[in-house]
């Protein structure tokens, strides 16, 4: 039984086995299912709300949104639609290590839309024009203390407007739920092995302010937040003299 107190450091199989493409696929799939089941988007949605109810989002130029380590890319699918319904310009760039995941997303993704997937390093990666808002969903528990705080000032220094992170609060209730729930619905071994793990190497509230401090963020322009069911998101939006 995990120690729900600290961070496991258990690796996800998704993170250390090499696997074909149609198994990849699979299991992001899945993934994305599980995402729509346990309300996933909404955080990441409110968030762009609030751009857009601040006026952070100018209406004479599209903002490069950037998808952190984007998978099968359904967050960034997700928010398209959302923009697209209000006449809002945003352009996505999803950027993911594995080069699975980039055909897997362009696959799923409707021809035409302001989105392209990208196989690189987030740390090496620099478009032209620059990063306006940078977000990820269920990826930051993937990442060891050290990695996480670099993650934290790469955000910081990229985004212009801001960033979000969308993951999990650790908790025995998901963890067992997770655990019982993937293997009676018969998901794929990663599924059952990498569920429960992602609850168990996920966060607290005190986590978070922990890695900020180290970061040097200040604590007063963030927002800790949980959503329902076990999710624990953090944001921050630049100061308006730093916005475009």
């Amino acid at each position: 039984m995990p120690n729900f107190q600290v961070r496991d450091t258990t690796p996800e199989l998704m993170d250390i086995e090499i696997v074909d493409f149609d198994t990849l696929q699979k299991c992001l799939v899945e993934l994305a299912q599980a995402n729509r089941l346990s309300l996933a988007y909404r955080p990441t949605l409110r968030f762009f709300g609030r751009l857009l109810k601040e006026q952070r989002l100018a209406p004479s130029r599209p903002a490069l949104v950037l998808d952190a380590a984007s998978g099968f890319g359904d967050m960034s699918r997700k928010i398209d639609r959302w923009a697209a319904r209000r006449n809002i310009p945003l352009e996505f760039v999803g950027v993911d290590m594995n080069p699975w995941s980039a055909r897997a997303a362009a696959g799923a993704t409707e021809a035409g839309r302001p989105i392209r997937w990208v196989t690189a390093d987030l740390f090496d990666y620099r478009p032209e024009g620059g990063i306006d808002i940078v977000m990820s969903s269920l990826f930051t528990h993937h990442l060891p203390d050290a990695m996480l705080v670099t993650f934290l000032k790469w955000m910081d220094a990229t985004a212009r407007i801001g960033w979000f992170i969308n993951d999990l609060e650790r908790h025995p209730l998901p963890y067992y739920a997770l655990k019982i729930g993937f293997r009676l619905l018969r998901r794929h071994r990663f599924m059952q092995h990498d569920g429960p793990v992602s609850v168990a190497s996920a966060f607290k509230r005190r986590d978070w302010i922990r890695y900020l401090g180290e970061a040097g963020i200040p604590l007063d322009e963030v927002r800790i937040e949980k959503w329902a069911p076990f999710r624990l998101c953090v944001s921050r939006l630049k100061p308006l003299a730093h916005a475009p």
